[in-house]
Formats: C-alpha cells, structure tokens, sequence
C-alpha cells in the first residue's frame, strides 16, 4: 500500500487523539518510566547544548533562513512551506499545551522548559524543520549524508528532553504526531495547488 498524504494526515491525528488519551488517562506512565530509564546513562551535559537547536528561537531563525536560501534558489513553494509549517507547528503545539495543561517532570528555565509538558514543542519544532528540509531533500534526490544528519538531529533534539527530564516521552511521541500531520498537510495542499 502506497501512503499518500492524506492517508498520513488522518493516520498521525488519530494516533495524536488515541497518544494524548492515554496521556490524560494517565496510561503512559510505565512506557514513560521504562524510555526515562533507558536512556539515562547518556551524558546530559552534552543534551544540553543539543536541546538548543530545537529551541524556539533557532527553530524560527532557521525557517526565515531557510526561506531566504529557497527563494535564492529559485523555488518559492518551498520557501514558504518550510517558514509556514516549522513557525505554524511551533505556535499550533503552544496551543495544545493550553487545552491539556499537563505539568513537566522538572521545571527548568535554562533548558527552555517552562511552559506545559504535552505535546513537546522541541520534537514537534524540530521534525517540522529538520525532519521536513530532510523529506524535501529525499525528493529533490540530494546528498543522504546531510538527509541522515538532519533526521538523527530530529531524534537527538526530542530524546535530549527526556535526557534532561524537563519532557516525558509521551510529550515527544505527540510533538513527532503534531509535526509530521503539519508536513503531510503542506504535502497534500501542495500536490492539490500543482494537479
């Protein structure tokens, strides 16, 4: 069966509403414990530096940036898709953080983590920049090495909150399903606009 972007728009909200009820029901905490414990022995010390490139404020610099070098290159859909969806998932995973109101493991200024914990802004934030210049550098046939970079960066920026215990990973797993829904919506509004 071959996934087309509609299909991957209603699949990832159906798994963000079935992920977000068991993260109100409570039911995540034995998968969030056991990820938690797992990955404990990495050094935090360096999660810390890497939890930066998911910030908000690098995630909105790099999307104007990354505006700015498509337009250069000529391909304005692009350009604006990937501001749109990198600043539109951040801002659209602040609101769910309101509806659900579920507090943090840690509260940690320094490391970006202050507000609510569900979904992670850091992992929806950088899967909608990195994980979406990554997809559209797959299809423009480009070098796999900096495909590979960015997407093993979209994985260490997410764990990087559970490292720092300032996220569960139930948060991420909802930021991952926020991100990857917004990137199969521009997907699918693009193939609409160009049919």
């Amino acid at each position: 069966m071959k996934w087309t972007p509609q299909m991957v728009v209603i699949t990832g909200t159906v798994a963000y509403v079935i992920v977000s009820v068991f993260v109100v029901l409570g039911a995540v905490d034995p998968m969030n414990t056991f990820v938690y414990e797992w990955l404990q022995p990495l050094p935090d010390r360096v999660f810390a530096y890497v939890t930066e490139l998911g910030s908000v404020q690098v995630i909105v610099g790099l999307s104007i940036l990354g505006l700015l070098f498509w337009y250069w290159r000529g391909d304005r859909i692009e350009a604006w898709r990937l501001a749109l969806v990198g600043i539109g998932t951040l801002l659209f995973t602040q609101v769910l953080k309101l509806v659900y109101r579920i507090d943090r493991p840690l509260i940690d200024a320094s490391l970006d983590a202050t507000t609510y914990s569900f979904p992670s802004g850091h992992a929806s934030g950088s899967l909608a920049l990195y994980g979406l210049t990554a997809y559209v550098l797959y299809r423009k046939k480009q070098s796999k090495v900096v495909i590979f970079i960015l997407l093993y960066l979209v994985l260490a920026i997410s764990l990087s909150r559970v490292i720092l215990n300032v996220h569960y990973f139930s948060d991420v797993l909802g930021g991952w399903l926020v991100a990857l829904t917004m990137i199969a919506l521009s997907e699918w509004i693009i193939r609409r606009k160009t049919i």
